[in-house]
C-alpha cells in the first residue's frame, strides 16, 4: 500500500537505480512493518531541479501510504535522510520529504479499495 517516489537531479545507472529502489522497499517494508509485496517504489533520475538557487545534488521524496501514521513521520524522516546520505550522497539540507496519508476507500488496487 505505500508508494515512494524519490527524484533527484543526479544521473545514475540502471544497476544503481534498481538497487536503490529495492532497498527502499526493505526500508520502507521494516519502518511500516508493512510486506514488501504491496510497497511500490519509484526513482526518477537526471530530473531538472534546483535548490535554494543551486543545481547540486538534491533529492526529493513522497511517501503515501494508507493510515500513514503521523507519529511516526519524524523517524521516517530521519531514516530515509540517513537512506539518501548513505545509498546516493545527498545530504539531509539538499533534501525534502513529503508525506502523504489517505483513508483505504481513496486507495484503489485490484479492482477493488482498501
Amino acid at each position: 500500500m505505500p508508494f515512494i517516489h524519490l527524484q533527484t537531479n543526479m544521473q545514475l545507472s540502471q544497476d544503481k537505480k534498481e538497487q536503490v529502489l529495492t532497498d527502499l522497499t526493505d526500508l520502507i517494508a521494516k519502518d511500516l512493518n508493512k510486506p514488501s509485496r504491496f510497497i511500490m517504489t519509484r526513482f526518477s533520475d537526471d530530473q531538472v531541479m534546483m535548490f535554494a538557487d543551486s543545481a547540486e545534488p538534491l533529492v526529493f521524496i513522497e511517501l503515501r501510504s494508507i493510515r500513514l501514521p503521523a507519529g511516526q513521520t519524524g523517524k521516517l524522516s530521519q531514516s530515509l535522510t540517513a537512506f539518501v546520505d548513505h545509498n546516493l550522497g545527498v545530504k539531509g539540507n539538499r533534501l525534502f520529504i513529503n508525506f502523504m496519508d489517505f483513508e483505504p476507500p481513496m486507495w484503489g488496487h485490484n479492482g477493488s479499495t482498501f
